[in-house]
């Protein structure tokens, strides 16, 4: 067993990967493991890492473990378990109390900190940046099931635009300028720790044991926008998603404030792409649905568009219901698509059932060259719920 308490500085050879600049991605290798189909044991440990001066993220990451943690994992904990002891925790549980049934999804299914699977070949790294006024284990079920099929995850906490800022009324809520810098320099430096071999930070197992050519990021919402920006100035991202939002405003740039554009140097999207609609997200009040399909349509290589009947903007998550402002995905609601019709969201289950299938079949086709699934068949499988196009 392992605990990991210190926190490890990035160091300053680190600086020089990042160039300002996109890359095109390289040729994709492929990694044979004991089955193609494996499904691991899946730990989880929570650190924390030093990304800038003053700025010490939570990071949660999910692994491959040693079979003898799959009892445990199989048992699960709750959800405010993932959250040591103290004033978070706590909050966690009233809200989740207070919730009521509408917040259903209340335990992950990952051991504590059991020992890494050992393996020969190194690890695929899947990132997840979370959405505004969310939290790094808000995506659970998707990072289990990465780490069941061999990826490392790693999720941070965006400090001060999390759950947490938002229930103490110290969030900074969607800024796109500095606070969009913020959050990509957080997923910049936190991957660098994760590829340092030194990083005593990282857990024994994994430190030096991921794969630079395979690294793929995730974002939801302000994530997707992170997601959006981060992959069009750091080469080692190879392919992302994008869940329930835009990734540019135009001309395959990313979404950046005023500001922000005005002090970098534009960069055009470049790297395979998912984009996920669900056609009740309350961003559809804006017309923001038919904006992301115009993404898809316009993005400049292979990219894939899925778009889930009758989910909504937290349907994604597994956090959907533990506040009045994350219900827009689960329950009962309004229709956005016909003014105020009520109606039953899509069973949040089965949503991040599906969202968890498509992205990590996604990744480990882009990122290992094989799956034992494809998006079409996925879609296939979830007649009048989803569908799925693709262009080259």
């Amino acid at each position: 067993m392992f605990r990991v308490a210190c926190a490890a500085a990035v160091t300053a050879s680190f600086a020089c990967a990042e160039q300002g600049i996109d890359a095109e991605p390289g040729a994709v290798q492929s990694f044979e493991v004991s089955a193609e189909d494996a499904d691991y044991a899946v730990g989880t440990v929570r650190v924390e890492m030093d990304v800038a001066e003053g700025r010490r993220l939570p990071v949660q990451i999910w692994y491959p473990a040693v079979e003898s943690a799959r009892a445990e994992a199989a048992l699960g904990h709750p959800v405010y378990d993932f959250e040591p002891p103290g004033r978070e925790h706590d909050q966690w549980r009233n809200m989740a109390e207070r919730a009521g049934e509408i917040y259903s999804q209340r335990t992950m299914h990952a051991a504590f900190g059991p020992e890494v699977l050992a393996q020969a070949a190194p690890f695929p790294l899947a990132l997840i940046s979370h959405c505004n006024d969310c939290v790094r284990f808000a995506y659970f079920e998707l990072a289990e099931k990465l780490a069941s099929k061999g990826f490392v995850v790693a999720a941070p906490d965006h400090l001060n635009n999390t759950i947490y800022d938002y229930w103490n009324g110290t969030s900074v809520g969607i800024e796109i300028n500095d606070f969009l810098e913020r959050r990509r320099m957080d997923m910049f430096t936190l991957t660098a720790i994760m590829l340092n071999s030194s990083a005593v930070i990282v857990p024994e197992g994994v430190r030096g044991k991921i794969d630079p050519q395979r690294i793929g990021m995730v974002g939801h919402s302000f994530g997707a926008l992170t997601t959006s920006y981060a992959s069009t100035r750091d080469p080692r991202i190879r392919a992302v998603a994008f869940l329930t939002m835009i990734a540019s405003l135009g001309d395959n740039l990313p979404a950046l404030g005023l500001e922000l554009a005005q002090r970098v140097t534009p960069v055009k999207l470049s790297k395979p792409a998912m984009f996920l609609i669900a056609t009740e997200d309350i961003i559809e009040i804006a017309g923001m649905n038919e904006l992301i399909r115009q993404n898809w349509t316009d993005y400049p290589v292979e990219s894939s568009l899925v778009t889930m009947k009758d989910g909504g903007h937290y349907s994604v998550t597994n956090l959907c219901g533990i506040d009045p402002i994350d219900t827009n995905g689960c329950g009962s609601g309004v229709r956005v698509t016909r003014f105020l019709e009520p109606f039953e969201y899509l069973d949040i289950d089965t949503a991040t059932s599906l969202t968890a299938a498509l992205v990590t079949t996604y990744l480990e086709l882009q990122l290992n060259g094989h799956s034992a699934s494809t998006l079409e068949a996925i879609t296939n499988g979830a007649p009048g719920v989803l569908t799925y196009e693709h262009h080259n």
